[in-house]
């Protein structure tokens, strides 16, 4: 910080409260001459600083004479205030913050089916997680491996994370996985929060050996594809984000079948 401008002072402000500390009192127009303000405006840069509590000004004779506070205090002074003002600010963005993502999220706008892409391991978990956050009724993950990009024990927890939060806010959770998949996924997470997420509603896991490749589906709207890499085994290219309802509705209809027939998991004692 190189001024006192970073802490609301004008520029006519800041030169009349160093030229006032060098000279240590004066009138105005010393205060004029010495910080090279404009006479014109100085009594405005006084009167801001006496409005901060950062000069004294006498007046038992005429002219007044303005004597400046201690820099630490004037500093100090400026800096709470400061801090107020950024606090208050601070408040009244939050305050309008739900109103601004009303606006945003306006349902008279056009719901077109498209897509987007993540390509690489820490851009698909990016987009994975972004789009969790923004479920509302539903989120179904279904996988039969893990990528060897992944670490298990780092990516398997944050994902739990995920789940979580989305299930304080309501959100219905179903996880399908081949019954290798839960054996490395239960590895990742200590027995007590592994046991602590089963039990959670609304929650279920099941497995099954009745699958290929590893997708999620969001609210039954849109569906987060992971896709192999061609020329390397075990590992991934990227994910697709396709929020096509008629692709999510195939999706949808093909898991309930496969949930129906896998093994439900109720301890952690895996499949019976």
């Amino acid at each position: 910080m190189d001024s006192l401008c970073d802490l609301g002072l004008s520029s006519y402000e800041d030169r009349a409260y160093r030229g006032l500390l060098a000279i240590g009192s004066g009138t105005a127009a010393e205060i004029s001459a010495e910080s090279e303000v404009p006479k014109g405006r100085i009594y405005d840069a006084l009167g801001g600083l006496e409005s901060r509590g950062i000069v004294r000004v006498h007046t038992a004779r005429e002219p007044k004479r303005y004597v400046p506070v201690e820099p630490d205090i004037a500093v100090t002074k400026l800096v709470t205030a400061r801090q107020s003002e950024l606090q208050n600010r601070m408040e009244q963005l939050d305050a309008n913050k739900s109103t601004l993502v009303e606006q945003l999220a306006d349902p008279t706008r056009p719901q077109e089916d498209f897509w987007t892409a993540a390509v690489g391991a820490e851009d698909s978990l990016e987009l994975l997680f972004e789009r969790i956050e923004t479920a509302e009724e539903s989120i179904v993950i279904a996988a039969d491996s893990i990528s060897a990009q992944f670490d298990v024990d780092r990516e398997g927890p944050a994902l739990l994370d995920q789940l979580l939060g989305a299930i304080d806010r309501g959100v219905e959770v179903k996880v399908l996985l081949s019954p290798r998949m839960f054996s490395d996924a239960l590895g990742a997470v200590d027995d007590e929060r592994a046991a602590f997420t089963l039990a959670q509603a609304p929650f279920e896991l099941r497995t099954t050996e009745d699958m290929y490749g590893t997708f999620h589906l969001i609210d039954n709207t849109e569906v987060c594809l992971e896709v192999p890499d061609p020329l390397l085994a075990n590992h991934l290219f990227g994910m697709l984000n396709l929020r096509d309802r008629s692709f999510a509705g195939r999706v949808a209809e093909g898991f309930r079948t496969t949930w129906d027939n896998a093994t439900p998991i109720g301890d952690l004692s895996g499949p019976k």
